[in-house]
């Protein structure tokens, strides 16, 4: 059979309670706070009494932690609140504080008790679950803003071209070099148009965390690389380009999207470089692994290394896949990455900025195998 706790069980409940605990007469003054209390602040308890006990609560909670107590004091009317209290080693933390009108035995109003927590831990972890919310919203809403930009732009511009060149062609079907031209003009805003949403989509596919897909096949380095020089040649006239390849440059690899990936770093060398700097192309590796290094003489600011492979980062135009949008170093990272690869970056004022390109000379079994 149950019984209740007498008056030394009480107290010694209360003292040696985990709960910090407090007490307040009619006055409002506190009276009592327990062991745990005066643990927590470090205090005794001739400097708790009364109102010392606020001397410890933070300069930008007292105001409202007081106005708050005295108003549901006056009311008698039980309150919650959180506010932040110096402990002992002067640190603030948080704490939930919870108090209750009690009554005499003849029920009278005799004061309030309260109990107090730490919730220190559970308020920081839920305003960093905030500010990770709103710097995901933040990007969310940049996200959108880009992508309008994108569509108002960098896909509209080579719209109203194809349109106006196949308008011309219709009027000038008889002259030869004319519709050539207009030809031309119409199939590189075409492949403008595809390469921005292919690059939108691997952005897309990026976000919602189900990587770039990649098939590969046999394929070698050497030969992607000097179709990407060649390209790179014909439309960076005052450049110089050097390509060098040590060993085995053969592995099983998604040629299409390799070389996507060298395209987009050797223009962002082109890019970026000091200008007319030799764009160097180097090729090495071992029995499990190659290397493609893309080295230019520029130098990058640290400030912008920790936010080089972000998307929209770009800070001028290129001239191959990731065009103006700020994609090239996103997708090459991503395309690397579906390789079981990386992507290494140096870059300072001696040796000038390189990029490696590393790749497993094999695939990972995850993924998706066809002879070659």
């Amino acid at each position: 059979m149950s019984r209740a706790l007498n008056e030394t069980e009480y107290r010694l409940l209360v003292e040696y309670s985990p709960v910090m605990i407090w007490r307040a007469g009619t006055d409002a003054k506190c009276d009592y706070f327990n062991d745990t209390w005066l643990d927590f602040t470090g205090r005794t308890l001739d400097q708790e009494m009364g109102d010392g006990w606020a001397e410890g609560v933070h300069a930008d909670d007292l105001d409202r932690c007081v106005e708050h107590y005295l108003d549901h004091f006056h009311r008698r009317a039980p309150f919650e609140m959180e506010y932040r209290i110096k402990r002992h080693d002067g640190v603030y933390r948080w704490i939930f504080d919870r108090g209750v009108p009690f009554y005499d035995d003849a029920g009278t109003f005799a004061g309030f008790i309260g109990s107090c927590v730490d919730v220190d831990d559970r308020r920081r972890a839920q305003e960093e679950r905030e500010r990770r919310a709103a710097e995901r919203l933040a990007m969310a809403h940049d996200f959108e803003k880009r992508i309008l930009a994108i569509v108002s732009h960098d896909i509209r511009n080579p719209l109203n071209v194809i349109q106006l060149a196949a308008r011309h062609l219709e009027t000038v079907a008889s002259e030869v070099n004319v519709v050539k031209r207009d030809t031309e003009r119409v199939l590189r805003s075409a492949t403008r148009i595809q390469n921005i949403v292919a690059d939108l989509l691997d952005l897309s596919r990026e976000r919602e965390g189900q990587g770039i897909s990649v098939t590969p096949a046999k394929t070698d380095l050497a030969a992607l690389c000097r179709q990407v020089l060649d390209e790179l040649e014909a439309t960076a006239k005052d450049r110089q380009f050097h390509f060098e390849c040590t060993g085995d440059s053969t592995g099983l690899w998604d040629e299409n999207r390799v070389i996507q990936a060298i395209a987009n770093l050797a223009t962002n060398a082109v890019q970026h470089g000091a200008p007319g700097c030799p764009i160097t192309l180097r090729i090495s590796g071992d029995a499990n692994e190659v290397v493609v290094a893309v080295h230019n003489d520029g130098v990058i600011p640290k400030e912008l290394v920790p936010s080089l492979f972000d998307p929209f980062r770009s800070g001028g135009r290129t001239t191959g896949r990731g065009d103006g949008l700020g994609l090239g170093l996103f997708i090459a990272k991503a395309i690397a990455r579906a390789h079981h690869g990386r992507i290494d970056v140096d870059s300072c004022a001696e040796r000038g900025t390189t990029f490696r390109l590393v790749l497993p000379r094999r695939p990972a079994p995850a993924l998706q195998l066809v002879a070659g």
